[in-house]
């Protein structure tokens, strides 16, 4: 006897202009089980669960949950379908409980906090949050914490299906396991889970069933157990991906000039003095577990730590980085890792987001050139593959990997020294990723300085010619990429450099 469908999909399609997000989607789920969806940026996964959740109607085609047919573009009931999307929808002001109950049916016009505290505490706390005050504002949590409390909130609605939108992209391993563990047990309690990550071992470890969308077709559905981890990224692609990955000589970089020094540089509480210097060329990726200090070095280089101390050099003279705008006038442009919190202005067009961080360059006695805007947007469209015909569109309508490249392309445009980053490519598809490496890569041989936080040992091997590994706010190792391992990188990050000088 099969699994009855709580949610069908049939005959779904969707244009943007004269682009075809969605084309003739078919797509079932069943009670009580995890069901991943997969495929590159811009294959139609983002746009058929927006249309799931009523935030987009379909040009044809009908979505029934339960068998009950929703009414395109009217948002589906909470109860029915709740999303954790891969941007945090946190309100940081208010507090925990109070962004745990947004949206809760069960909250009435006469709020009154204490008739829902034990059930959130209970929930929070099977999340691996039990240490974490309902009081105290969201703002406050670690971007991982605050995912996880988006989850919490999902959770707490009760819904029939629950769509997980790469909610693990800024959890470290540990809080992973955590994700894993409750969204086995809402399946064991029926629930219905679609699972979208471009992170495979977590849909071979998690999941149930496996659909491959691609160029806004649904491809392939089959038990996750029947594939293979090759077939699955070759159903997705549908071409060949080559490595990206392109070591420079040594001895090339170490004759090449020596762009940025950093002076006994150290964040009280975050991180130790550090003395590096970084070559015009290089693409240094900083590794550590979340909170070791490593993505406070990158995040003081960018202006986000006012208060650190020891100095910083760029072309041998001391520059002034207390905020972002005097880091970025002095040569340091900075990609945030939430894109779509810190860098993006999501309802705005993308050609806007190109060249919002270059508008002073734009103008001609105060007036925008809004001819020579549209030329240096198209530029680095094209530069970043992403499709001119959607400038006009919000950034908003992008997959999560194309938003992505708009915000590394904003900061590109500025035509800096440095360019630091932070978490890259945290939700992008292979595809997508690879060629965000390569463009990367190629502002290296221009004579750039790349450097870039990851928790991604994977991006660390990929993309990086130099590897720095951080535990607790100390350096452990600064090695050439061809003189590290996996094995050792994830040593140093997770036992340090005792661990590395017993080996």
């Amino acid at each position: 006897m099969e699994t009855p469908a709580v949610l069908t999909v049939r005959g779904l399609r969707k244009s943007f202009g004269g682009v075809q997000a969605l084309k003739g989607v078919d797509f079932d789920l069943e009670a009580g089980e995890i069901h991943a969806l997969c495929g590159e940026n811009g294959a139609g996964k983002s746009t058929l669960v927006r249309m799931i959740a009523g935030l987009m109607s379909p040009d044809e085609g009908e979505i029934r949950v339960d068998g009950n047919l929703l009414k395109p573009g009217q948002l589906t009931s909470v109860r029915q379908v709740s999303v954790v999307y891969q941007e945090l929808s946190i309100i940081p002001h208010l507090s925990v409980l109070d962004n745990v109950l947004l949206g809760d049916p069960d909250v009435g016009q006469l709020y009154i906090r204490k008739r829902y505290a034990a059930r959130a505490r209970q929930t929070l706390d099977q999340l691996g949050l039990a240490e974490v005050p309902l009081d105290i504002e969201a703002g406050c949590l670690a971007i991982a914490e605050q995912q996880l409390l988006e989850i919490c909130r999902a959770v707490m609605r009760g819904a029939r299906i629950l769509i997980l939108d790469e909610p693990t992209a800024s959890l470290s391993d540990a809080e992973i396991q955590r994700v894993f563990k409750t969204v086995r047990w809402l399946r064991e309690n029926g629930t219905a889970v679609i699972y979208i990550s471009h992170r495979l071992p977590e849909i071979f470890a998690l999941t149930d069933r496996v659909t491959v969308f691609r160029n806004g077709q649904r491809v392939l559905t089959k038990p996750t157990a029947q594939w293979t981890n090759e077939e699955l990224v070759a159903e997705m692609i549908g071409r060949e991906i080559k490595s990206a990955h392109s070591v420079r000589d040594r001895a090339d970089l170490q004759q090449a000039a020596k762009v940025l020094e950093l002076k006994a540089l150290a964040v009280a509480g975050k991180y130790r003095p550090v003395t590096l210097d970084f070559r015009a060329g290089e693409v240094v990726g900083v590794i550590g577990q979340l909170g070791s200090g490593a993505n406070a070095l990158i995040e003081t280089l960018a202006g986000l730590e006012s208060r650190h101390e020891g100095t910083v050099f760029l072309n041998g003279t001391a520059i002034d980085v207390t905020s972002l705008s005097s880091a970025m006038a002095r040569g340091i442009a900075y990609v945030p890792e939430d894109r779509g919190g810190k860098s993006l202005f999501l309802g705005a067009p993308i050609e806007v987001n190109l060249t919002s961080a270059i508008l002073d360059r734009l103008n001609r006695a105060g007036v925008l050139s809004l001819g020579e805007a549209r030329k240096r947007a198209l530029d680095l469209a094209r530069r970043f593959q992403i499709d001119g015909r959607r400038l006009p569109s919000a950034a908003s309508t992008l997959s999560g990997g194309n938003q992505q490249k708009v915000a590394i392309a904003k900061s590109v445009a500025l035509e800096p020294k440095v360019l630091v980053l932070n978490e890259p490519t945290r939700g992008v598809d292979v595809g997508a990723r690879t060629e965000i490496y390569r463009e990367l890569q190629a502002l290296a041989r221009q004579g750039l300085v790349v450097l870039f936080f990851s928790t991604d040992l994977e991006e660390i091997r990929e993309l990086s010619q130099r590897v720095i590994t951080v535990f607790r706010g100390e350096i452990v190792n600064d090695l050439p990429v061809e003189e590290t391992a996996m094995d050792s990188i994830l040593g140093d990050v997770l036992r340090g450099p005792g661990m590395a000088r017993a080996a």
